[in-house]
């Protein structure tokens, strides 16, 4: 006579509107300014410094360990939407006019910060910023909310950025003076342009 209720189900359209309109730590709706990780998931800029600065990021958040781990993106807003507007989104591309809501494939140009639809990318074959005219290469594209594949590309190339920055760190750079790269050792522990070490 009882039936054990079954839980209910998380609508996917909820799911998707939750992930593309609210900031993926704190939960609250979007607003300028906004950042993106390297993983592509965006946040609103003031709850992820302050989690930063009370090291009280989740567990899926700890490749970010400061500002460089942050990509400054610019959002446009729908003329005449309101900010509070629970209907759905708020901003879009600049280009298409396409909604930001999940139902599109968004792009964050590394360089500039601005965020158009992959659609405006396709159509408009170009290698500059269509907006504020810098150039960019293909490696300067991150996708927004990708997928799990997306995800995990984007994974391997912030891994490999990492080894190539401790790489660079371990071979190159000696600060003689206050100044990088002034000479190599020789074996004697003098510079070659004379100055002890």
């Amino acid at each position: 006579m009882y039936a054990v209720k079954k839980p209910d189900k998380v609508d996917p359209n909820e799911k998707r509107l939750g992930k593309w309109l609210n900031c993926a730590l704190s939960y609250e709706p979007l607003r300028e300014p906004c950042v993106i990780d390297k993983l592509g998931n965006i946040f609103n800029k003031g709850a992820l410094v302050e989690a930063l600065l009370g090291k009280k990021l989740p567990k899926e958040f700890r490749h970010i360990k400061g500002l460089k781990d942050m990509i400054n993106i610019k959002l446009l807003m729908i003329p005449g939407k309101q900010s509070d507007a629970a209907d759905g989104a708020m901003f879009q591309c600049p280009l298409t006019g396409l909604e930001f809501n999940g139902k599109y494939k968004f792009f964050a140009l590394r360089n500039c910060g601005l965020v158009v639809s992959a659609k405006a990318l396709k159509e408009v074959k170009s290698s500059a910023c269509l907006v504020c005219h810098k150039d960019f290469v293909e490696s300067d594209k991150m996708v927004i909310n990708g997928s799990e594949e997306e995800v995990a590309a984007l994974r391997e190339r912030m891994e490999e950025e990492k080894s190539k920055t401790v790489k660079e760190k371990k071979r190159g750079t000696d600060v003689v003076d206050g100044k990088k790269d002034c000479g190599k050792l020789e074996g004697n522990e003098k510079l070659e342009n004379g100055k002890k070490s």
